[in-house]
């Protein structure tokens, strides 16, 4: 008794022994030769091997034909894989400490520039921190400290000018 199933040379599934084509890959097991006018048939060059199957072929093929629905080979991903997102971090904000410090000082040495010791000490930290200040980022209330500090100075020489001026005046009026 001649046996009933036999495996599809391409892709390994057991198939009917008289099958001339597989009913799972759907290739030609065997080459239907056309016949030439006298019945006979004609001469071909025999077909190229069969191209090497993945790997995943080969191992369902070795799965009895009831679990062949149960385990399909994987399905084609995408050509192109959707952009992923970018998620940006955001660095921590830069701060200039003596930039804000020489800011303060020289708008206390404004308001307190009146005062001839403490105002003059205030003003002159303002200034040193302010330009040195300028030389780091950020630089904005560095430089608003800068030139309040210049502002301070001129307020400072027009009050010391006057002060000195009205003590020379009243020494003069005393001795008249």
């Amino acid at each position: 008794m001649e046996e009933l199933t036999k495996h599809c040379p391409f892709c390994g599934q057991v198939i009917n022994a008289a099958a001339i084509k597989c009913k799972y890959c759907g290739k030609w097991l065997e080459d239907p030769q056309p016949e030439n006018q006298q019945g006979q048939a004609q001469s071909q060059t025999p077909p190229p091997p069969p191209p090497p199957q993945p790997e995943y072929q080969q191992q369902y093929a070795q799965q009895p034909p009831q679990q062949q629905y149960a385990q399909q080979p994987p399905q084609q991903q995408y050509a192109q894989q959707p952009p992923q997102q970018q998620y940006y971090v955001e660095e921590p904000r830069k701060t200039n400490g003596l930039g804000i410090a020489g800011f303060i000082l020289s708008l206390l040495g404004i308001l307190l520039g009146w005062i001839p010791l403490l105002g003059w000490l205030i003003w002159l930290l303002g200034l040193i921190f302010s330009f040195i200040g300028v030389f780091r980022v950020p630089r904005g209330l560095a430089i608003a400290g800068l030139v309040l500090s210049l502002l301070g100075l001129l307020i400072i020489v027009l009050i010391t000018g006057g002060f000195i001026a009205g003590v020379k005046e009243g020494l003069a009026n005393m001795h008249m």
